[in-house]
């Protein structure tokens, strides 16, 4: 009888524990599975009903109810976001089309548990900011997402978002959509939607980007193949890859690729810092016919968003690899439409994102609360406003640096790698704010010529070494610095273009400093000898054989 009751007091603890009711803030998603079966599959749907309870919040209706419920089918979906959390993200597929908070009225969405958000304490913004600035620079179509608060099987599980899912169709990406085992010659053309992907799972087709890295391009419309299906979208995404990989000074990319398109889609994953993007998750399509242009987009998934103080492009540094987008950085006309759009899109709308999140912090304050009460585990979202404040500053910061890199008339050294001669001789009015390329803790030092001579004061306060690399090295340049005395101070860095040279700075009153080409050590052949200096100097490069590099100090320019 004592092992019953310990046993039954367990039981009752346990449920306590996660018996969590919604918030009422939001309206609430009951489904229930039949005979109330688990959803474990990202495979196969399991039959269930729903009904959406608006809980009287303006805005919203409710769809079926308790006593008349609505039939649709449920499985699971995702990939890390599936396997890694308890708290799962779910695909829905109702029977009949319907409008369900409001969006557009469909079959097809999903809900979100965004779980690795609320874990890494991000607020809950990844997703919903970078949609949101989608929609801001004006990409054809953003995937729509609501939050709720979601109830299955009976079970309170938490803040969800409803969110539209990516497929073809008219209200979505509104392209042509191809038959399965199509052969017409005309009709393999288009449409295509198709995901840079970083799983060996689905169908997909591989090439190798730039004749060396794996690439897989997974099809999701259509869905199943023919042999000229397989062989028309292999040929095409080989042919962007020739182009992308060939003369940066040519226009016959932008013939078969959407520029406009993909500098909007590019901006967005800059100033969400998504160093993730251009690796998986990364959709392009295409509709019907030999004229119509490749497009980048929709955006998706920013779950690699907000995670550093950004120093760099999305593509630089040893995270991920990003296909293409390095490569397509050297084109100078595209460039050239990147900072046009963001100078344009920084000074008029950007600072409308910031009315977006105190909008979410209101809407999501109470509902958050409670999702960590029933996800213990992945609670830090629960002080809602701390969360925001901290993305709101990231957002910002963000868009300060690439204010820096894109908002000035200059080549962009650093992301325009083509095109590096720097042969501007214009001296600035006094008047003018002069930038140089001269950083100290991830930030560009900027002074006013009125105030002072910037390059005597930058080397009275700073050390700032310079080297011209053997021509071999390329120019992917990184340093390594080391700190007798502390070593919390060694490490490796990306070193700043300055026309010809390469540059580095601290504020430590010595320096010890090897210039190396790409990361890691990969030999002698590829980094300098020590260099050790106490004052600002710069020195040529240049090698023997398998030898390392040996520099000479010359007068600086």
């Amino acid at each position: 009888m004592r092992r019953i009751l310990l046993t039954t007091l367990l039981f009752c603890l346990m449920a306590s524990a996660f018996a969590v009711n919604p918030s009422g803030t939001l309206p609430v998603l009951y489904i229930t599975t039949e005979n109330k079966t688990p959803v474990t599959s990202k495979d196969y749907y399991l039959n269930a009903t729903y009904y959406l309870d608006a809980k009287g919040i303006a805005g919203y209706e409710n769809i079926g109810s308790a006593s008349a419920p609505l039939n649709m089918e449920i499985k699971g979906r995702g990939n890390y976001s599936w396997t890694g959390f308890n708290k799962k993200p779910y695909r829905i597929k109702l029977a009949d089309k319907q409008p369900l908070l409001g969006m557009i009225k469909s079959k097809h969405f999903t809900l979100l548990a965004h779980a690795d958000d609320a874990k890494d304490k991000k607020g809950y913004m990844r997703n919903a900011a970078g949609f949101e600035l989608s929609k801001m620079l004006g990409i054809a179509w953003t995937p729509d997402a609501k939050p709720l608060e979601l109830v299955m099987n009976g079970d309170y599980i938490g803040l969800y978002f409803l969110t539209e899912h990516i497929r073809v169709d008219k209200d979505r990406v509104n392209i042509v959509e191809q038959e399965d085992e199509e052969t017409d010659a005309q009709k393999i053309t288009g449409g295509w939607l198709v995901e840079i992907d970083n799983y060996d799972e689905d169908p997909h087709i591989t090439i190798k980007e730039g004749g060396k890295t794996t690439m897989w391009v997974t099809y999701k419309t259509p869905e199943v193949l023919s042999s000229a299906q397989e062989t028309y979208l292999t040929n095409q995404i080989q042919l962007l890859d020739n182009l992308i990989y060939g003369d940066k000074n040519s226009d016959e990319l932008w013939q078969h690729l959407d520029m406009d398109a993909l500098a909007r889609f590019y901006i967005v994953q800059e100033v969400m810092d998504n160093y993730e993007s251009f690796h998986g998750s990364c959709y392009l399509y295409k509709d019907m016919g030999d004229d119509q242009k490749w497009k980048f987009g929709p955006v998706w998934d920013f779950g690699s968003s907000f995670n550093r103080d950004k120093s760099q492009y999305i593509y630089q540094g040893d995270v991920w690899h990003n296909h293409w987008i390095p490569e397509l950085c050297k084109f100078p006309a595209f460039m050239a439409h990147v900072k046009t759009l963001w100078k344009d899109f920084y000074a008029n709308d950007f600072n409308d994102i910031f009315t977006f999140t105190a909008d979410q912090l209101t809407l999501l304050k109470t509902a958050a609360s409670v999702d960590a009460q029933r996800w213990p585990d992945y609670n830090g979202n629960a002080d809602l406003t701390k969360r925001i404040n901290q993305i709101n500053e990231r957002l910002r910061k963000n868009a300060e640096w690439l204010n820096q890199q894109w908002g000035g008339d200059s080549n962009d050294d650093n992301n325009n790698n083509n095109n590096n001669d720097n042969n501007d001789d214009t001296t600035p009015t006094v008047d003018e704010t002069w930038t140089m390329l001269i950083w100290q803790d991830g930030k560009a030092v900027e002074y006013q010529l009125a105030q002072v001579d910037s390059i005597t004061f930058a080397q009275k306060q700073m050390l700032v070494v310079k080297a011209q690399v053997p021509a071999a090295w390329g120019d992917d340049i990184y340093v390594y610095i080391w700190n007798a005395q502390d070593n919390s101070k060694n490490g490796e860095f990306r070193a700043t273009r300055q026309g010809d040279w390469y540059v580095y700075s601290t504020d430590e009153q010595s320096l010890n400093i090897i210039f190396k080409k790409g990361q890691k050590w990969t030999g002698h052949a590829n980094q300098s000898e020590d260099i050790k200096i106490t004052q600002s100097a710069c020195f040529i490069l240049t090698q023997e054989g398998e030898n390392k590099a040996q520099p000479t100090q010359v007068d600086c320019p």
